[in-house]
């Protein structure tokens, strides 16, 4: 768009990158359109191509603006999770706490009220821009042509679209995303998380469960570690001793260097758990814009293994790489080498002389 043409509709928010894995970047972007739809329309309108023509029909749908309201509604109940599960000073098990909540608040939108409600804004957000609602659609849908001479068993990419009735709209769109969301969240902190998360947080000095024996002992059992209860009582005191003397540990990484290996070992190797799960198990966030740098226009399918290799090359192709420098390393190495066997063919051939001289007598 033009910017005097965007100025002149008073485009307030601007439109965030969207990711394909992260809630809260759907959000921006649904509270961007959303702010700025009337905006939206009057610059598709006063541009004359092809794109704006059909972006505006696109966006000129009931079942647009219902999906807009929809999204909004629920993707904001999550959106103060996904913050706080983000921050470096989680509790983990305040983080439980909160999730239940959270799936408690969206099964409570699965009521007719709910959708009710939702129907009754995405009507008066169409009036308002005056965007025609569609008729309801006919429940019958017919057989392409070119297919009557066939058995056909599946769709044949035939397209239907979204009814704008409301008792439609619940069951075919409110319903499924509810239920979608909360069996991710449900899924994503399962029971097996759940313990291995409140054996995490009983590693942090910060957390009340603190060398708590249950949690520790879940979490080594977990990882086919035999923890000592000796070794946690031990350390439990030491710790306090630290505290004392006004040296007590404030995170996971100085407990761990606090702890020596040969007095602690199954404890130690506890915490060093505790701190490399959340660094294995994390994934990749890419959004679309970003998988263009890749320059993969040609391939039709891609792995996920060769696509982070390839962002990692992206990453790396930005480094700057001073070749005279890399030369006079790789010479220097070179060297060392060539020392090295020097001496170990020096120290071979005075063994072998020493070995003939002591069998000569």
């Amino acid at each position: 768009f033009c910017r005097s043409l965007i100025l002149s509709c008073k485009i307030t928010l601007p439109h965030q990158t969207l990711s394909n894995t992260r809630w809260a970047c759907q959000l921006h972007t649904v509270n961007a359109v959303l702010d700025n739809l009337p905006a939206i329309i009057e610059c598709l309108s006063a541009i004359n191509t092809a794109t704006a023509v059909g972006l505006k029909t696109k966006i000129c749908k009931f079942s647009f603006v219902y999906l807009l309201t929809l999204f909004k509604d629920l993707l904001s109940i999550v959106a103060g999770l996904h913050k706080y599960i983000q921050k470096e000073t989680i509790d983990l098990l305040q983080a439980l706490a909160y999730k239940d909540a959270v799936c408690d608040s969206l099964k409570q939108k699965r009521s007719d009220s709910t959708a009710a409600d939702m129907y009754a804004r995405a009507k008066a957000l169409c009036e308002v821009n005056h965007i025609i609602i569609e008729e309801k659609l006919s429940g019958q849908r017919q057989k392409t042509k070119r297919m009557d001479d066939f058995v056909v068993e599946s769709a044949c990419g035939a397209h239907r679209g979204i009814s704008t009735d409301a008792e439609q709209l619940k069951t075919k769109l409110l319903y499924p995303c509810l239920d979608r969301m909360v069996t991710e969240l449900e899924n994503r902190f399962s029971a097996v998380n759940a313990t291995l998360l409140k054996g995490i947080q009983a590693c942090s000095p910060t957390s009340e469960n603190f060398l708590s024996d249950p949690h520790l002992a879940d979490l080594a059992h977990h990882y086919n570690i035999d923890l000592m209860t000796e070794e946690v009582m031990v350390a439990r005191h030491f710790l306090a001793r630290k505290k004392q003397a006004g040296a007590a540990p404030q995170d996971m990484i100085l407990v761990y260097n606090l702890l020596d290996y040969d007095m602690f070992p199954s404890l130690k190797s506890v915490i060093q758990v505790a701190l490399t799960v959340p660094v294995s198990s994390c994934s990749c966030e890419r959004s679309f814009s970003a998988l263009r740098r890749l320059h993969t226009w040609l391939r039709r399918t891609m792995g996920q293994c060769r696509l982070h290799q390839l962002a990692v090359i992206n990453v790396l192709r930005e480094c700057t790489v001073n070749v005279t420098e890399c030369q006079e390393r790789q010479g220097k190495i070179h060297l060392q080498f060539i020392e090295s066997n020097k001496l170990t063919s020096f120290k071979n051939l005075i063994q072998s002389i020493v070995q003939d001289h002591s069998t000569c007598f």
